[in-house]
């Protein structure tokens, strides 16, 4: 008969070392911010709209500098007669005056310069100038999203392993309790059925922590997806809850100090002022344009030289253009509207945003203290039901106390011990959310 010991082993083996294998990280709530920065798609997409800006700002600016254009281009004529006159004298003979040349070729260089264009090339600088660093002023604000995802993610997991470690504990006091109660079944002090209420809760806090198990791993893999790493990488949180911080009282200056410096309400404010700037750009639109012009031309034949002759001759010209619109059925005018009203949208959104923010902050501010109160009385709450198990673990280890007693002091420990993981990861997710409110 051949073994199957050595197949069981190796194969125990193998799934010890593939398990062995998956990459470990301890990871601090400063690392995993860090590593979520650098590796996020959505600051990656935000530091593009930045360059986008910045390089339509440099384009904008173009406009107030000189601009030399080059044009070249080569015609065929068809036959015509040529142009001749003959004098009046006797015995006189005819002259060609334009000889006719078939084929001719030209180059021109020329250069403008804008002198005046109704301040439209400034506004529209500013416009632009003001919308790059509204994107900036994005960024940081993407980036406040993301460290509340992650802090966010990072707290619950961390209360998640916590719930566990409590699962698991009142798992083997079960156990304890269930070897008691088989114990009395066996001297006769115990009927199977109270036997069989522990088993059956026994099962079913097994249940309870296969379904953690399950959120956990959850968890997990959403956070290495978000800090880039495999997502079969172990984490080890290094970051604990932290409940002895102090809280600033002073509401009306920390809405006032948010209101000015939070990163999307400087962005609105920002694209309210280049919305200003674009009002001026269109109303631009109602003056000339004045400009500088210079060229020089490189023809064969040139025109300006009579008569014409089958070479090339280069000539050069200067002088000051104005362009005015007289009559354009008022489009300027819709124009200007145009910008009034979405520099009216921008100033609505920017009061709007604004007296979002500070409903924010007052409600994360409120939500606070009970938040942190909560972990005390859950505290409390965790050392009544330890001494209320303790003492009826004792009597039931004596014959005097009931299945059923156990199992309700034994749910009652689960849920003080939960509700005080919950106090404290709580705490720190509602002060992650009262931070990012803050712009922190």
């Amino acid at each position: 008969m051949v073994s199957r010991i050595p197949l069981f082993i190796t194969t125990a083996h193998l799934f010890s070392l593939a398990i062995l294998a998956q990459p470990t990280l301890t990871l601090t709530l400063d690392d995993a911010e860090q590593r979520a920065i650098q590796t996020s798609k959505l600051l990656r997409s935000s530091n593009a709209r930045i360059e986008q800006a910045r390089l339509r700002t440099d384009e904008v600016a173009t406009a107030k500098l000189p601009s030399l254009a080059f044009q070249a281009g080569y015609t065929h004529l068809s036959p015509v007669p040529a142009f001749t006159f003959t004098p009046p004298f006797p015995g006189s003979t005819p002259v060609t005056i334009a000889p006719v040349i078939l084929d001719q070729t030209q180059m021109r260089v020329q250069l403008q310069q804008i002198l005046f264009a109704g301040g439209r090339i400034s506004a529209t600088e500013q416009a632009a100038a003001l919308q790059a660093q509204a994107a900036t002023d994005d960024y940081r604000s993407d980036e406040l999203k993301v460290r509340l995802t992650v802090r966010t993610l990072y707290w619950n997991l961390y209360k998640l392993r916590a719930t566990l470690r409590a699962i698991e504990q009142s798992l083997e006091q079960l156990q304890a309790r269930v070897r008691d109660a088989e114990n009395l079944n066996k001297a006769g002090l115990l009927t199977s059925n109270d036997v069989l209420k522990l088993q059956v809760q026994q099962s079913n806090t097994h249940a309870q922590l296969l379904e953690t198990k399950a959120q956990e791993s959850s968890l997990v893999v959403q956070l290495n997806n978000l800090i880039g790493m495999p997502l079969s990488t172990q984490l080890t949180l290094a970051t604990d809850p932290t409940t002895d911080d102090t809280l600033d009282t002073d509401l009306d200056r920390m809405i006032a100090e948010a209101l000015d410096s939070r990163p999307d309400l400087v962005a609105t404010k920002t694209r309210l002022q280049s919305a200003e700037a674009s009002v001026s750009a269109a109303n631009a639109a109602w003056f000339p344009t004045i400009a500088f012009n210079a060229g020089y031309t490189l023809a064969n034949p040139n025109q300006r030289i009579l008569p014409n002759r089958k070479q090339f001759d280069g000539t050069w010209d200067v002088g000051i253009s104005m362009s005015w619109n007289l009559w354009n059925w008022l489009q300027p005018q819709y124009q200007v509207g145009q910008a009034r009203a979405q520099y009216d949208q921008a100033r609505a959104t920017n009061e709007l945003l604004r007296d979002n923010a500070a409903v924010e902050i007052t409600q994360n501010y409120v939500m606070l203290r009970p938040a942190r109160e909560r972990i005390s009385v859950a505290h409390r709450a965790v050392l009544q039901a330890e001494e209320n198990y303790s003492q009826v673990a004792s009597r039931f280890a004596a014959g005097i106390a009931t299945s059923t007693d156990v199992l309700e002091a034994e749910l009652l420990l689960l849920q003080a011990r939960t509700a005080e993981i919950s106090a404290q990861a709580d705490y720190m997710l509602a002060k992650a959310r009262y931070l990012s409110s803050l712009g922190k």
